[in-house]
């Protein structure tokens, strides 16, 4: 039986390797035959940098939601690579709840809104709501659709029900930023805004948009 340095050694070779080669089938194939999902979670609490980078990515391959209240705090972790990979982890599970056909409905509503059909998109978002009231990502792509045609109050409803299922979903409070902003409540709008930087710091364009609220605030 491998002991645990071993284990560790061949995790930080998988990802190694993967680096190198991109071959994101090859890495599914090899982690998911030597680690559970617990095991990956175990070494994203306990492991060094390296090894922690590399159970993020699997898990944003191989993950579910079971992996959100793991990563998530990571999303400010001291180690920037670390943040880059959870959030690309994390985002893709989020992307991954529900069934296959519900997962294809939801790429559906995401390229309506990609596109500015936001009628269709909210319309559609609503269906899939009604077969999975408990998938975040829906809300979410509704909240945007409902924002982009001025149903602002519904968008901040949809918005707090993505938190409600989900507290480290920043787009969500960025999207609570832009809606109170629209109502031009300042205050509330830096709120939401200053949360989701600190739920994720990376967000520049965020940290922007927080300098301007507060200079517009002194000015009042």
């Amino acid at each position: 039986m491998e002991d645990k340095a071993t284990r560790i050694a061949v995790l930080v070779r998988y990802y190694q390797r993967y680096l190198h080669d991109s071959d994101t089938a090859r890495f599914i194939a090899s982690v998911a035959s030597k680690y559970s999902i617990s095991a990956l979670h175990r070494v994203l609490q306990e492991g060094d940098v390296y090894r922690r980078r590399a159970a993020a990515l699997a898990l944003g391959l191989i993950g579910d939601i079971r992996s959100n209240e793991v990563l998530g705090p990571l999303l400010k972790d001291q180690d920037r690579k670390l943040r880059l990979v959870v959030d690309d982890a994390l985002r893709s599970i989020w992307s991954r709840e529900g069934s296959t056909e519900q997962r294809h409905q939801l790429e559906k509503v995401v390229r309506l809104n990609e596109c500015g059909e936001h009628e269709l998109a909210a319309q559609l978002a609503t269906l899939l709501i009604e077969a999975a009231n408990t998938f975040a990502e829906a809300y979410h792509q509704r909240s945007l659709a409902l924002f982009n045609i001025g149903e602002i109050d519904q968008a901040i409803e949809d918005c707090c029900r993505v938190l409600q299922l989900n507290q480290y979903h920043y787009a969500a409070m960025i999207g609570l930023g832009h809606c109170y902003l629209d109502h031009n409540d300042l205050m509330e709008s830096l709120f939401w805004f200053k949360l989701a930087l600190e739920t994720y710091p990376d967000l520049e364009p965020v940290r922007i948009q927080v300098r301007r609220l507060e200079k517009a605030i002194q000015e009042l």
